[in-house]
């Protein structure tokens, strides 16, 4: 994941939470927010630095502990950036967005989950280091309109296949779909995990729930 295909907004933000540097950061995204949508913060700046945060730790570029810390601070400025989101009217319907087992840092899931609390939607994130029997529970008792999974990694692809092939057995008879870095690398890993769908990305990801779900969705027409 090569420094220079990214944007110089993304890789000052992303210099500044890896040096350790929030109270800066914050500021930054903050004049980000002053010229531009959270939406398009999101996407366009957010979205890439959880990207090279995970490569560089993924490279061990970044120590255990410079890892946590760096996620823990992209989490707050997730949690910055959500207070511009404009929460359209609540649509009645519930969703379990999960990341898999042996995910490292959920950001990309959580950043997703605040695309659909935008649109309406009840979001139910499990927590990161729940085990496939948890996840599974966790759809059980809240029964959704919806499970969208996360897949970071090609042998998460099995695991969410075991999930899959579990809640169907047992009568789970809603909408299914997984991404992530690894589905979008590896195409064929979609077909083995036995998901109704999947997207590229977020935008479409929305797009195409809100023409399934039947509402409007909130995503500008300009991304």
């Amino acid at each position: 994941m090569p420094e220079a295909n990214f944007s110089p907004e993304a890789l000052r933000l992303f210099t500044l939470l890896r040096r350790g540097h929030y109270s800066r950061a914050a500021g930054l995204i903050d004049r980000y927010l002053e010229r531009s949508t959270a939406e398009a913060v999101h996407l366009n700046i957010m979205l890439p630095v959880i990207g090279l945060a995970g490569a560089w730790a993924t490279r061990g570029e970044l120590t255990h502990e410079e890892s946590q810390r760096t996620f823990a601070d992209i989490r707050k400025v997730l949690a910055r950036i959500r207070l511009q989101l404009k929460r359209q009217p609540p649509l009645g319907l519930k969703v379990v967005a999960s990341n898999l087992p042996g995910e490292m840092h959920g950001a990309g899931l959580e950043l997703i989950g605040d695309w659909l609390w935008r649109d309406g939607w009840d979001v139910i994130i499990p927590p990161i280091d729940s085990t496939e029997r948890v996840i599974i529970q966790t759809v059980k008792e809240h029964h959704p309109d919806l499970l969208a999974i996360s897949c970071s990694i090609p042998r998460q692809a099995a695991i969410a296949r075991r999930i899959i092939r579990t809640l169907r057995a047992t009568g789970f008879s809603r909408s299914i779909w997984i991404g992530g870095m690894a589905i979008n690398a590896y195409p064929e890993l979609f077909a083995r995990s036995m998901a109704d769908h999947t997207a590229p990305e977020i935008v479409r990801f929305t797009r195409c729930l809100a023409t399934e779900f039947g509402y409007s969705t909130a995503t500008p027409t300009e991304l």
